[in-house]
């Protein structure tokens, strides 16, 4: 995949650690470092899950036609993406925070339902 599909992830995700990085070393409020924390481990293991999901589709040409059958297109890393958000909105966490349920699932399996 293209790095340029993958760009406005990888620069929300290269904002959130460069405003981070300055409230650490601002010593800023620890509520606020640890929300920024937790939204880029979110962020980083969406974007490794789109990444995963966008390789078994491309290995797998019937996965891709379950996304087609859902109005997106396998195709497309937006749409693979989004495809892997809503599904994560879903998770039964668990006891888990966010990010590392969306590590532990297989949004290939959640295609094939």
């Amino acid at each position: 995949m293209a790095e340029s599909e993958q760009s406005e992830y990888l620069e929300e995700i290269a904002d959130l650690r460069s405003r981070l990085a300055q409230l650490v070393e601002g010593a800023g409020d620890p509520v606020l470092i640890d929300e920024f924390t937790i939204e880029v481990r979110i962020l980083e293991s969406l974007l490794l899950a789109a990444r995963e999901l966008d390789l078994q589709l491309k290995l797998d040409p019937e996965l891709g036609q379950s996304l087609l059958l859902r109005g997106l297109s396998p195709h497309s890393f937006k749409d693979v993406y989004s495809f892997v958000y809503d599904a994560a909105m879903e998770i039964d966490l668990q006891g888990r925070d966010l990010a590392r349920a969306v590590g532990e699932t297989d949004f290939a399996d959640h295609l094939r339902r």
